[in-house]
């Protein structure tokens, strides 16, 4: 009875949000795209980001060249991002003034905003985001069939003059995490496409 009540208890902490987002260390996704060029994220220990809270760091490497890594929490049925470092360039640890969510979940369709600045080497500029998501069906990801969420996020960065609109749309598998994204930028006039696939998913083991 007792290992029952902890493991109700467990489960209840447990936000449905880390099912579509898992957050475990040594958890590892390769994903390919249109050229067949992989990139690999690999979720590391949690660190303290100062003051005591702490964030779980997602490292991407392309071709073998790290592309930083990511810092990112859960809050309540939300994934956040909350800054970011680049330990082989040697970019310190950023935090962001305020964390922006990247991922909601809720029974229903889940909607999220974000206004806030992205950091650039000409200095921060505005960035605003509107996110959704919402339960999509079965499908075999990899070798497993399992419930899918369908993600569709805007962001606008910069002014009017010359803001650039990117436009995310995604599938997340459950207990696996992210499986396809279609990126569309749009940007002085000209639109680019790119196209991720999972092709390699290893959870944690332990």
């Amino acid at each position: 009875m007792m290992i029952l009540s902890a493991l109700v208890v467990a489960a209840a902490l447990t936000s449905p949000v880390e099912d579509y987002f898992p957050l475990t260390p040594g958890t590892k996704w390769t994903y390919e795209d249109a050229n067949g060029l992989q990139t690999i994220d690999e979720v590391g220990k949690p660190m303290d980001v100062g003051k005591g809270v702490m964030a779980t760091p997602k490292l991407s490497t392309t071709s073998g060249h790290s592309a930083g890594s990511e810092l990112y929490r859960v809050d309540a049925d939300m994934i956040i991002l909350v800054g970011h470092f680049n330990a082989a360039a040697r970019q310190p640890l950023t935090l962001m003034d305020l964390p922006q969510p990247v991922l909601k979940v809720d029974n229903g369709k889940a909607e999220w905003q974000y206004q806030g600045e992205l950091a650039t080497s000409l200095g921060p500029v505005l960035l605003q985001v509107n996110g959704d998501s919402s339960k999509g069906p079965k499908r075999k990801i990899l070798d497993s069939e399992v419930d899918t969420l369908n993600v569709h996020v805007v962001s606008r960065i910069g002014n009017d003059a010359q803001r650039i609109e990117v436009r995310d749309d995604a599938v997340y598998g459950k207990g696996i995490g992210l499986c396809e994204l279609t990126e569309v930028t749009k940007a002085q006039g000209q639109t680019v496409k790119k196209v991720l696939k999972l092709v390699k998913f290893e959870p944690h083991q332990g």
